[in-house]
């Protein structure tokens, strides 16, 4: 899937916080799943691409305080997925230390 065509449709069309188009809209606009528009926006943002995002999807701003709230819930997923990963990690090693105690 090309990056670019979604990216101009955001900034054409969703280019405000009150604009902002769910991902249902952009995966029916493009004829895609939404795991394609997320790898998308994750591409576009990774080049800098200001796609920001809210409750009611995502959209197109350079205004500093929408990319500072966008980055604020970035960062609050980050720390859910390791809080996440960090649990299931607390399961091998309990599993190591139960295999370590039944040879000994």
């Amino acid at each position: 899937m090309e990056y670019e065509p979604i990216s101009r449709f955001l900034q054409t069309n969703h280019n405000s916080r009150s604009k902002a188009a769910l991902s249902k809209q952009l995966e029916a606009a493009f004829s895609c799943k939404g795991t394609e528009i997320r790898k998308c926006i994750n591409a576009l943002r990774s080049r800098g691409v200001p796609i920001c995002s809210c409750a009611d999807g995502y959209f197109y701003s350079d205004n500093a305080e929408d990319i500072s709230k966008t980055v604020k819930q970035l960062h609050s997923r980050i720390s859910k997925i390791e809080q996440a990963k960090d649990g299931l990690e607390q399961i091998i090693l309990a599993e190591r230390r139960t295999k370590d105690a039944e040879k000994n």
